[in-house]
């Protein structure tokens, strides 16, 4: 099969580790796969090293977030050329610039909870995937839109497990892009601050990622007494996130809006306790409490009484072994990937 995905950019996050995984896996099964970017300078090179070298890479060299009448034409040049049989996007917003013809063979993930960039024209293609049930929920409720859900598969065979610090401390972990409204981490902070005014002190915070909260978080970070605790480790790439989870000892997924979690499935697949907030993808990741804990949304009291117990070992210690079994059974690339297959073939 021909399957061409279109992206606007291609650099760290969790589209694009996804996709990254997604592409090297379909290629495995003997499929031709391309990757259409649209944005200009927008590949992260590390990412590219990290793709399979039979996935074609196409650039439309759009002048970034700018209507750019040209760009669109090249790219609707190039589609024409790679001669897709599926063309799958990764943003519904792309199928407006696309030519009659090629809409006709359309398919789109969508990647977050609903927002209107990320489902401008999601009515109009004939294939829809949600990431997980909490997103095609939210979908068709708020567009009354039908989805196929498939959750984002990663590759457990490629994390380590099993190793620990000896330092002595208490490592805590939260792997996302620093977005605080949406994504939370000041929650986190917030909760930590609480469990350092009640006296405990043998724990501290990485937070790895980056983006436009770091300055927040870092005076979140002051207000809340814990300078020398709390180390922001920037942006990493997914194979040291695979060699270094392990090395944790609590992971946290503190965020407000999340349609799935792939940080947290990871974690899992290290054998990292895991705790999230309620409500959305990441809950739902974790069997809705079956193999991790879950706090109140927003809540940064109930987050601090959750992490405490941690602190003080009264955890259920079966949820380590349940979450990495979970992750191997509903989250593994290749399940995914086999997903997308049978149902690009469906009305084809």
């Amino acid at each position: 099969m021909r399957i061409l995905h279109i992206v606007w950019v291609l650099n760290f996050g969790g589209i694009e580790t996804m996709l990254m995984n997604i592409a090297n896996e379909q290629v495995a099964m003997r499929n031709e796969v391309g990757i259409l970017l649209i944005d200009k300078g927008t590949d992260n090179p590390e990412v590219i090293k990290r793709l399979d070298k039979r996935v074609a890479i196409l650039k439309a060299n759009r002048k970034y977030g700018k209507f750019d009448l040209p760009a669109y034409w090249r790219m609707n040049m190039l589609i024409k050329k790679f001669q897709p049989e599926v063309i799958h996007l990764h943003s519904a917003a792309i199928y407006k610039y696309l030519c009659p013809l090629q809409r006709r063979s359309c398919n789109v993930t969508l990647h977050a909870l609903c927002n209107k960039p990320n489902t401008d024209h999601i009515e109009k293609i004939d294939k829809v995937f949600a990431i997980s049930q909490s997103v095609a929920d939210d979908l068709m409720q708020k567009k009354h839109v039908h989805s196929i859900v498939n959750p984002n598969g990663i590759k457990p065979e490629l994390i380590r497990t099993g190793k620990r610090s000896s330092d002595g401390k208490f490592r805590i972990v939260q792997v996302s892009r620093l977005d605080h409204p949406k994504k939370g981490q000041h929650i986190l902070l917030e909760a930590c601050g609480m469990l350092k005014q009640r006296g405990y002190d043998n724990f501290t915070v990485d937070f790895i990622g980056g983006g436009p909260s770091l300055e927040y978080l870092k005076s979140v970070t002051e207000k809340s007494q814990l300078c020398g605790r709390v180390n922001f480790l920037g942006m990493k790439d997914q194979q040291y996130i695979y060699d270094h989870l392990c090395e944790y000892d609590l992971f946290v997924q503190p965020s407000i809006y999340e349609g799935f979690g792939l940080t947290v499935a990871e974690a899992m697949a290290a054998k990292v306790p895991v705790l999230v907030s309620s409500g959305q993808g990441p809950e739902e990741v974790i069997g809705y409490g079956q193999c991790g804990y879950v706090f109140k949304n927003g809540d940064v009291e109930d987050c601090a009484g959750k992490i405490e117990m941690y602190l003080n070992g009264e955890e259920d210690k079966s949820f380590v072994d349940k979450a990495f079994e979970r992750v191997w059974n509903l989250y593994n690339v290749k399940i995914t990937v086999k997903t997308y297959l049978e149902n690009y073939s469906k009305g084809q």
